[in-house]
């Protein structure tokens, strides 16, 4: 018989997944239990009216849809993008590049508008862009790889003048960064639940404006599990006791609606403010040890820094010393920042002063 192994978890700063808080934690110590039935339709109702708030959207329709954030960029375009489809993708990082990978599996015409990583957002490129026939245009809210809050309105603005929608990955924002989905305007966006939730990863919340779910022909949606259709069918048909599609595992489930009970809870005004201060703290006892953030002072985000270490110190080394030397796991660079920056997490539990003191300490320590 093999017995439980000891585990020291250190101290998780990756920008996600991060630590659970423990009023989540304790939803994986129940025993499993039924994806439909009475409590289980209560439960899901919440969730729904959650993720409303969570959106600041009352009238979006949500869908906490069972996979990876990528689930929910794979929902919007199976439900709201046809084969052939123009799509404008602006690109400051990789997962703006990770938007246009994908939607070309689709079969989309997918034409990025790009500007050098760490920068924002090209809007001049993208208003011409936009002088060709568009669908959508696809953005990332929070680039995870380079540390940069793109601003949404202005895109929003240029995209509604033609006409075209606009689909948003909140993935690494939802819940530690303002974003009132209803009053920008956003018409498609999703999230994920392992980031500033704190909730375990496994849950995309997805979210739809009532304009675009209204003008969407259901007949020429793609898919089945990744048609939205699908699940608000199901939710209507089925929805006094079995609103999803499929099975959810019930313990995911349960700790995904608890880990929004405690956003309620906290307030979103609160909690941004939270993650603000977090990011502020973390951002200033860097710079003040020689490091340089990639974003301008007026794009850094709130819920992930990305530095360039001061002169003489080596990336990758920082990460494997953090990890091996002070149990404290931090993210390298992606892509072309590989070995040139370093990525820090202030998201859900990880924004509290705490410990971004015991992590600033330990930097301290090493440079």
């Amino acid at each position: 018989m093999i017995g439980a192994v000891p585990m020291d978890p250190g101290l998780l700063l990756i920008p996600g997944p991060v630590p659970l808080h423990p009023r989540v934690l304790e939803e994986f110590a129940k025993p499993a239990l039924p994806h439909y039935g009475d409590a289980w339709v209560r439960a899901f109702t919440e969730t729904v009216s959650l993720m409303r708030y969570l959106w600041s959207a009352p009238e979006h329709r949500v869908f906490p849809l069972a996979g990876p954030g990528h689930t929910g960029l794979e929902s919007l375009a199976y439900t709201f993008l046809r084969p052939g489809d123009r799509v404008v993708v602006l690109s400051n990082g990789f997962f703006g590049d990770r938007i246009r990978e994908v939607l070309l599996t689709h079969r989309l015409k997918a034409d990025v508008v790009a500007s050098p990583w760490g920068a924002g957002p090209d809007l001049d490129g993208l208003r011409n862009a936009l002088k060709r026939p568009t669908k959508a245009v696809a953005v990332v809210h929070n680039e995870t790889s380079t540390g940069v809050t793109n601003p949404l309105e202005p895109i929003v603005e240029a995209a509604h003048a033609v006409g075209a929608f606009v689909l948003v990955d909140a993935v690494s924002s939802l819940g530690g960064i303002r974003l009132p989905a209803a009053a920008i305007g956003v018409d498609a966006a999703f999230g994920a639940s392992q980031k500033c939730l704190a909730a375990p990863a496994g849950i995309t919340p997805v979210a739809v404006a009532p304009s675009l779910w209204e003008a969407t022909d259901p007949k020429g949606a793609d898919g089945w599990y990744l048609n939205l259709f699908t699940w608000e069918r199901y939710a209507r048909e089925w929805g006094e006791w079995h609103p999803t599609p499929t099975t959810i595992s019930s313990n995911l489930f349960y700790a995904f609606h608890r880990a929004l009970l405690l956003v309620k809870e906290e307030g979103l005004e609160a909690r941004y403010a939270r993650h603000a201060t977090a990011s502020a703290r973390l951002r200033d006892g860097l710079a003040g040890l020689g490091f340089a953030a990639l974003a301008a002072p007026d794009l850094v985000s709130n819920t992930v820094t990305c530095v360039s270490p001061p002169q003489g110190i080596d990336a990758n080394t920082l990460v494997k010393r953090l990890r091996m030397e002070r149990n404290i796991t931090i993210s390298g660079g992606l892509g072309p920042l590989r070995g040139k920056t370093v990525r820090i997490g202030t998201m859900g539990t990880q924004a509290e002063p705490d410990v971004v003191d015991r992590l600033l300490d330990a930097v301290r320590s090493l440079v």
